[in-house]
């Protein structure tokens, strides 16, 4: 690579939709999803991989990679005319396989600002080179031929195959979706993968995706990644079902979707290539993060949390589904590892470069709690909605959940007191379900006297006899002084209350 250099950048579009685009027709809603989420890694790294062979970039020059995209360093050598073609390559595929439901842009700049740039007008322009062909458009790509029985999974265009499903129904598929439900069977076996050319690794080992193949490799190798996600399984070695896994929770029966990403991505980026023009810190930051949350992530849940389950994690950005109790447990031990892992690293990193301090990376979280028969599309636009409200806090590095919001900082005294609630919810004679309701109301209202009608209700309920009862009095008091004082952990204390409602519903 010659010390003149061009630079492309690669983003992939309209992915929730996508991955989230899917109807409970029969069931086996995890199946299609966890097969849609890695479909989407595959088109990631067979766009790169397209990218390094026709325009001889190495890994070392792959800058950041993961959460939809990439961006590398090409020589200058390298024709802008040859990038525009295999955009246009690149897009055609795409469209073929989603049928336009996923959209990829290719563009090339002079620096890594430049292509940032150049990419966010691409984008504004999906599947050009799909559509228009010298200017004109193309009518045989805008219109669709006659519908038919719809697809009962996507419903957008006519289903093929009928497929018995969970629960003995019979769904009819179209042939995209037939082919993610297979992908989905057969990920549930794999561990590792890597691309392969000329069909190697055997026949029945291969997932074509954008025109490249994968094959499944035993143990992982220097040009191989990691392609199993965590799945909670029964006794059998089944991957569970939703239904199986709302079951595991505590008191009410519920789902939890948590979306968390890092905060200020962009920024952090663009403050890393400008410390280093050498752009080698960004590698690394850019490999540590997507190491993370790929690999540590999952690493975390096999180890202590299995009964939560992978959507997709990787880049900077994760989708988790589990018990409502254990997605809240997890989303705390989940900040932490963050903070001890790439967080730190970042820091300690910029500052040996430069030889000053710099904020660290932090994290934010939305946690959505839904029915298991809700499809999971909704919830995750609520919780990516609550992660946005937690982004929208000073200092971000929140928590959005139980309709509040609060630090990290306080993560374990939040949940923490909801389970204390829940115990004396059941254990302490006066701490009655019907208590804690009129203590929530309380905490949600802005009436002047809360303070003392809280007051009046702790002391009437519940005799100040035994230390258990003192506790609760104590617990009762200070709260009771954050209702007059602090509005923020008045917030907090309703979500006790939240907490402990659900925890012992039921």
């Amino acid at each position: 690579m010659s010390e003149e250099s061009i630079y492309v950048s690669c983003d992939f579009s309209g992915i929730q939709d996508y991955v989230l685009g899917i109807k409970s027709a029969g069931g086996a809603q995890a199946k299609r999803l966890r097969a849609r989420s890695f479909l989407l890694e595959l088109f990631e790294r067979a766009a790169l991989a397209e990218v390094k062979d026709r325009l001889a970039v190495s890994d070392a020059d792959v800058l950041v990679q993961g959460g939809g995209g990439f961006r590398a360093r090409v020589s200058a050598d390298a024709q802008p005319q040859a990038i525009e073609e295999l955009n246009a390559d690149l897009q055609r595929r795409l469209w073929d396989e989603t049928r336009g439901g996923v959209q990829v842009s290719l563009v090339w700049g002079r620096d890594v600002d430049d292509a940032r740039s150049r990419l966010e007008r691409r984008k504004r322009q999906p599947a050009f080179s799909v559509l228009q062909n010298g200017g004109a458009w193309r009518e045989d790509r805008l219109s669709l031929p006659p519908l038919g029985d719809p697809c009962e999974v996507c419903g957008q265009v006519a289903g093929l195959h009928g497929i018995e499903e969970d629960g003995g129904a019979s769904v009819l598929h179209c042939g995209g979706c037939l082919k993610a439900r297979e992908i989905g069977e057969r990920l549930t076996r794999l561990d590792w993968m890597r691309v392969v050319k000329d069909g190697g690794g055997g026949e029945s080992s291969i997932i074509r995706a954008l025109g490249a193949d994968f094959s499944a490799v035993p143990e992982p190798t220097p040009d191989s990644f990691r392609a199993g996600r965590w799945i909670p399984r029964d006794d059998k070695g089944e991957p569970l079902t939703f239904e199986a896994i709302a079951n595991m929770a505590g008191g009410d029966k519920r789902l939890a979707a948590l979306k968390a990403d890092v905060d200020d991505m962009g920024v952090r980026v663009k403050e890393t290539a400008d410390a280093d023009p050498s752009y080698a810190l960004l590698r690394a930051l850019s490999r540590s993060l997507h190491a993370f949350f790929s690999e540590t992530v999952q690493d975390m849940l096999e180890k202590s949390w299995q009964s939560i389950y992978t959507i997709y994690a990787g880049g900077d950005d994760l989708l988790l589904i589990g018990p409502w109790d254990a997605a809240l447990d997890f989303a705390g031990a989940l900040a932490d590892a963050f903070e001890e892992g790439p967080a730190r690293e970042y820091a300690d990193a910029l500052e040996a470069k430069l030889g000053c301090k710099f904020k660290p990376l932090t994290l934010s979280a939305g946690v959505a709690l839904f029915p298991y028969r809700l499809p999971v599309r909704h919830a995750v636009d609520r919780a990516e909605a609550l992660l946005e409200l937690a982004k929208d806090q000073d200092g971000k590095s929140s928590c959005a959940a139980l309709e509040s919001v609060w630090t990290w900082e306080n993560h374990a005294l939040v949940i923490g007191e909801g389970k204390q609630l829940a115990r004396w919810a059941r254990d302490l004679e006066g701490v009655s379900r019907s208590l804690l309701r009129r203590l929530l109301s309380l905490a949600e209202s802005d009436e002047p006297t809360r303070a003392a009608r809280w007051a009046y209700q702790t002391a009437r309920n519940v005799r100040q006899t035994g230390n258990s009862a003192q506790v609760f009095h104590g617990w009762a008091k200070r709260s009771m002084h954050s209702l007059e004082d602090d509005p923020r952990r008045a917030d907090e204390i309703a979500a006790s209350l939240r907490y402990a409602l659900l925890a012992t519903r039921g």
